[in-house]
């Protein structure tokens, strides 16, 4: 029995949660977390926007095949992470800002992953 390839070796199926992707994921952890500090204490959207946007590149660049999980899974913890473990602010202005920060790298979290997915597919052909 010959592979696509032409060669007489069976290709091996590499598992979902190897090595890597664990590695991967601790780097996501902490990058959530420090996008959160970020956008706590941001006035502007450009830091956690640029900080979303450069990191989620990298999250497809890394992982292109997987990518989108850890882009789901950086989502998770950014969503969960402001909701229940930091405090709201009482200025409402502030409040709004941090809302569209976070909302905000949420986008640019999937669209910046899926990016540098594509990128990372076009560069090894």
């Amino acid at each position: 029995m010959s592979t696509p390839s032409g060669s007489d070796s069976p290709t091996v199926q590499e598992s979902f949660f190897n090595r890597r992707f664990l590695i991967n994921t601790g780097l996501i952890l902490a990058n959530s977390v420090l996008l959160l500090f970020v956008i706590k204490w941001a006035d502007v959207v450009h830091w956690p926007y640029f900080l979303a946007a450069v990191t989620a590149a990298i999250i497809g660049f890394l992982e292109p095949r997987k990518g989108w999980m850890l882009a789901i899974l950086q989502a998770a913890i950014l969503w969960i992470g402001y909701t229940f473990f930091t405090s709201a602010p009482t200025n409402g202005g502030k409040k709004e800002l941090e809302l569209f920060c976070l909302y905000g790298s949420i986008f640019l979290t999937f669209l910046g992953s899926f990016v540098g997915g594509i990128l990372k597919r076009a560069s090894s052909k």
